[in-house]
């Protein structure tokens, strides 16, 4: 913290059967209160095991092939590559396989069908590598996995996060959107000033992401979420995470 000129931190460690987590520093320079272990944060792309979670739900319940092509469940996928856009299989979307490029982060509004309109709009997406050569950090892909968890559930990806994911597993204090955070403590990011890189920190303006992205990293969440959250991914929490994935899907 010291070195970086972080504000603030939450640090959660699980050891054996203990669990250990604690605050240090501050939410907002601007606004400062003390980072405890419920602060929410945004926790970025941890979301994307969130949305590879829920997809091995769908694979359990035989509603989703990981080896099926995305066209099996949204007709209508393209990206600028028609072989592509024709052969990309479930499996390349969360992987990082796809090849097209990945940082796109269109804003397609806030309604439930931001996440329809931002994969129609990956039309003309290019590919920059072959189909499931290489990896490639792909943001884009999972947003299109997102929309075929909506597509095969007829719900809103956020409803089925919370439905098949954040409720079993007892993660009461994470969410999605800014309205579900401001009536509790969260943090907000914080960068250099432009014009001096090693001077006080600056609150960053923008909070969010578009909610098309948020299959890639959207999710708000605190450092004891967190750890439950680790806790099933390491095999170690409740028997009844089990009833969220078995062994061998985790």
């Amino acid at each position: 913290m010291a070195e970086l000129q972080v504000p603030g931190v939450a640090v959660g460690i699980v050891a054996g059967d203990d669990d250990y987590a604690a605050g240090f520093g501050v939410t907002s320079l601007d606004h400062p209160l003390p980072v405890d272990t419920r602060t929410l944060f945004q926790i970025g792309s941890t979301t994307k095991t969130v949305t590879g979670t829920a997809l091995m739900r769908l694979v359990e319940q035989g509603k989703v092939d990981l080896d099926a092509p995305v066209r099996a469940y949204l007709p209508d996928f393209r990206v600028a590559d028609p072989s592509v856009s024709e052969e990309v299989l479930v499996r390349h979307l969360v992987t990082h396989t796809g090849g097209w490029f990945g940082d796109d982060f269109t804003d397609t509004g806030r309604g439930d069908d931001a996440l329809a309109v931002y994969v129609a709009e990956m039309a003309d997406l290019p590919q920059i590598a072959p189909l499931g050569r290489f990896f490639s950090y792909n943001n884009a892909g999972l947003s299109v996995a997102g929309r075929v968890i909506e597509a095969v559930n007829n719900q809103s990806y956020e409803d089925v996060i919370k439905e098949q994911v954040l409720t079993p597993l007892g993660m009461e204090h994470t969410y999605f959107f800014p309205e579900q955070v401001m009536t509790q403590a969260f943090t907000v990011g914080h960068a250099a000033p432009p014009d001096d890189p090693d001077g006080v920190p600056l609150v960053i303006p923008d909070w969010s992401f578009p909610r098309a992205v948020n299959p890639a990293g959207g999710i708000v969440s605190s450092v004891e979420d967190q750890l439950r959250y680790a806790r099933f991914h390491l095999g170690t929490g409740p028997a009844s995470d089990a009833a969220v994935l078995s062994a061998e899907s985790i």
